[in-house]
């Protein structure tokens, strides 16, 4: 009976120690586990700070930037340098607008006080307007001004149908342009073109569409001329690509364009076609601001009547291919390719098609395009272009 119930007793301690090490066992790979999980959590949070700190930073680091940036009056063109995958979705990364961007430093590009010395390089210099003195003020049933009250300065370049003048009002110390309407023949009267830039320019009001102040006389008599007066801007964009005075930075190209584009898509919601843009016909002031000008050749663009109008129009360099083929059912997508003919010589500081001819033009643009064909360039169902 003894060594019975020693053997069950040896058994039961065996059974408790083989149960004790199966539960140290189990014990020690729990505790093992936790401490797993705890290390994984922690790595996992010490992985979050971290992303979280280096998207903290960069936070803090791009508000530096863009308060930098406004303080200096600098645009900002992009949003955020954060990762893709780190992205917030908050305001905080919106893109923001180009603001117009000031000019460098163009010492040796200001009007010159002397009239013997050219405003800009490549202008040429014609004779002053008459200024009488002594007149007083002229006006009429228009209202037009004495171009008197103003003291003319210096020749700033030519338009359309005469030259333009920088003036000064006597009184106020106001600048303007002054755009001599050239009477060629006075039995003709008053220029079309004049006429058609006057009426046109009355019914725009855009900030980079230059504005038209005023129309004034040169001599207070009958046969007096006439002069259209015009904000005054400090640069023609012709004038500072020839000076060499003045490299633009891809901000301010990207400031201009949007500029451009801004005032021709208003130009174009009016259904004006603008016909003439080049780059002596975008001014621009120290502050960046550009304005569209010289609307002599623009008219007035019916979209539910597609009628025909002369292809003879924008300087040769900026004349889309369509017109050099001939075409004269076009579209504002002409002062679009005009635009993109300006952007590529803001970068290359030189005109992309410098033809000498119509056809050394359409040569020149299909080396870079490519040649017009049917694929790229069907026949409109009116049949007004066709390669078919």
């Amino acid at each position: 009976l003894m060594s019975e119930l020693g053997f069950k007793a040896k058994s039961s301690i065996r059974h408790v120690d083989s149960s004790d090490k199966k539960d140290s066992h189990h014990l020690q790979q729990n505790v093992e586990g936790k401490e797993l999980k705890k290390e994984a959590a922690a790595a996992t949070d010490g992985n979050a700070d971290s992303v979280k700190t280096e998207v903290d930073q960069v936070k803090d680091k791009e508000r530096n930037l863009l308060a930098e940036a406004t303080e200096n009056n600098v645009p900002v063109a992009s949003t955020s340098t954060i990762p893709q995958s780190h992205r917030s979705t908050s305001s905080a990364f919106k893109i923001h607008t180009l603001p117009p961007l000031p000019l460098p430093d163009l010492t040796g590009m200001m009007p010159s006080s002397s009239p013997k010395e050219s405003l800009l390089k490549g202008r040429h210099r014609l004779s002053k307007p008459r200024v009488r003195n002594k007149l007083n003020r002229f006006e009429s049933k228009w209202n037009v001004a004495c171009v008197d009250e103003y003291e003319v300065l210096q020749q700033i370049g030519e338009g359309t149908y005469g030259q333009v003048y920088k003036a000064k009002h006597r009184g106020l110390n106001d600048l303007v342009a002054l755009k001599k309407v050239r009477l060629d023949n006075e039995k003709e009267g008053f220029p079309i073109t004049a006429i058609r830039e006057i009426k046109i320019l009355r019914q725009l009001n855009h900030p980079n569409i230059v504005q038209l102040k005023d129309i004034a006389r040169d001599r207070c008599i009958e046969k007096g001329g006439f002069y259209l007066m015009f904000e005054y801007m400090d640069h023609d964009l012709m004038g500072l690509l020839e000076s060499g005075f003045v490299q633009f930075s891809t901000l301010h190209i990207g400031s201009f364009i949007k500029q451009l584009l801004s005032g021709l898509a208003y130009c174009h919601s009016k259904n004006f076609l603008h016909r003439d843009i080049k780059c002596s016909n975008i001014l621009l002031n120290n502050n960046g601001e550009i304005k569209l000008a010289d609307f002599g050749l623009a008219r007035l663009y019916q979209r539910d009547k597609v009628r025909p109008y002369t292809n003879k129009v924008i300087t040769l360099w900026y004349r889309p291919p369509e017109l050099l083929l001939g075409e004269e059912r076009y579209t504002p997508a002409i002062d679009v390719w005009s635009v993109g003919c300006i952007l590529g010589e803001l970068f290359t500081r030189r005109p992309l098609f410098q033809g000498g001819s119509e056809l050394m033009q359409l040569e020149l643009i299909s080396r870079i395009c490519g040649s017009p064909t049917p694929l790229v360039w069907p026949e409109d169902t009116d049949g007004s272009v066709g390669f078919a």
